[in-house]
């Protein structure tokens, strides 16, 4: 059958022999577009052909009047993105004008080329796109840092309020101590290696004078410089071209700086026992801070493990009560740590007393990450643990009763949620542990069954 005989396939017509697209204007693009529908040569009379090429060209056209809605904007780092967006679509890195000329000039003549063949106009958004009509926005360091969400929604899918804003402080903090330290907000693109030195350098001050760790400054610096990656990753820039940022190896050294120890130090095991463990000890913690507290210690879970738990993942009724710490969606959307984090744990003894106390969960810190500092607060107070030991000393603990039971690594490492893998050092074969083994391993070192 004849390709005039067949019905046309969806948004397209066939023109002179050549077929076309034929698509309807979305309402959104009425200010920028008095056409009610547009047409585009897909550049062949082959059928077939044509359908397969169809879903790329709409794409451009739709790329186009987004350039061109984008252009009637007042935030000029709107225009670069869109524009950028559309010179991507044509499979070309963006580029100023300015940039292209010192590339030379067979590079410009591929892209007058790729518009010639696509009948581009000299004034349409395409033409600026591939020839660099628009320059770089001249973002400040702060403002690459907000618009981080904008730029890298896929990041924040599936985390909580909470974790949303844990991910928003990666950049926002770092960027902050810059601006604060050098006493301005400085266009990003533009900042100096010398500058970036220069915070290197009060960093180090910081660091000698035990107002910083050497772990923590190095972060900030390695923050910043992935900064710049996903700045360039933004706009769109081809990663072969990318400028070097200027916050490059700058972070080398600052782990020999200071007493940078922070491996947390252990709930002493008599404390756990005598003051916190035995019936009544908690009596001055709220309800939900206590029973949170018990749940950590006679799990070695951490302590977002437990205070995030959504009630579906309560299981208290089963023939082993257990909760199940796993990435959650929707209501109750968070993350967790990384794979092995992913498990069952056995409730028992003291545990699952409090859990008993709390089916649905903990929605007094759900989501607010202050369970940490409300637990340190009052048992600093009342005198059950010292200043240079925390809260998190109870997952330490949690370990050496394992270790001080005989309970090999690769057990103790899927107890406690790490990667089993690194812990035997080679692949892993064979089912994880039962709900039953590690119930028997919770009762070998329960301090309150």
């Amino acid at each position: 059958m004849s390709n005039k005989a067949r019905k046309n396939p969806p948004q397209m017509t066939m023109r002179n022999g050549v077929w076309h697209l034929r698509m309807r204007v979305p309402a959104r693009y009425s200010s920028v577009e008095s056409k009610n529908e547009i047409h585009r040569s897909l550049l062949t009379g082959d059928r077939d052909i044509a359908e397969a090429s169809k879903a790329l060209v709409k794409q451009q056209v739709l790329a186009e009047l987004d350039a061109k809605l984008a252009m009637t904007s007042s935030d000029p780092s709107s225009h670069y993105e869109t524009i950028a967006q559309l010179a991507s679509s044509r499979s070309f890195s963006y580029q100023p004008a300015t940039e292209l000329a010192a590339r030379g000039v067979e590079v410009i003549l591929e892209r007058i080329d790729n518009l010639k063949n696509n009948k581009d106009a000299p004034t349409s958004g395409m033409a600026a796109a591939l020839l660099g009509g628009v320059e770089r926005p001249q973002l400040t360091i702060t403002q690459v840092a907000e618009k981080m969400p904008e730029w890298f929604p896929e990041d924040l899918i599936d985390k909580h309020e909470r974790q949303k804003k844990v991910w928003q402080s990666r950049w926002t903090r770092p960027v902050a101590k810059f601006t604060q330290l050098m006493g301005q907000d400085p266009v990003f693109i533009d900042i100096p290696r010398i500058d970036a030195v220069a915070l290197r350098d009060a960093l180090k001050d910081r660091v000698m004078e035990g107002d910083l760790t050497g772990s923590s400054a190095q972060k900030e610096i390695s923050l910043l410089n992935l900064l710049w990656e996903k700045y360039h990753d933004a706009i769109g820039a081809d990663e072969r071209e990318v400028p070097s940022s200027p916050f490059y190896n700058l972070g080398k050294g600052f782990s020999k700086l200071g007493d940078d120890d922070e491996r947390k130090l252990e709930v002493p095991l008599d404390t756990l026992q005598e003051q916190i463990l035995a019936p009544g000890s908690l009596r001055f913690m709220n309800d939900e801070l206590r029973d949170i507290t018990l749940i950590i210690a006679e799990t070695g879970a951490r302590q977002s493990e437990i205070t995030e738990l959504p009630p579906h993942s309560i299981f208290l009724d089963d023939d082993i009560p257990h909760v199940w710490i796993r990435k959650e969606t929707g209501e109750w959307a968070r993350e967790i740590k990384n794979k092995p984090s992913k498990r069952k744990i056995p409730l028992l003894g003291a545990a699952l007393d409090a859990m008993k106390r709390h089916p649905e969960g903990f929605p007094r810190y759900r989501g607010k990450g202050t369970y940490s500092a409300a637990a340190n607060k009052v048992l600093h107070e009342k005198g059950i643990l010292p200043a240079e030991i925390t809260i998190g000393g109870l997952r330490h603990s949690f370990e050496t009763r394992m270790r001080n039971a005989g309970f090999s690594n690769e057990v103790r490492a899927e107890m406690m949620g790490h990667s089993v893998k690194k812990a035997r050092d080679r692949e892993v074969y064979g089912d994880e542990m039962s709900l039953q083994e590690k119930r028997e391993v919770l009762k070998t070192i329960s301090l309150s069954t």
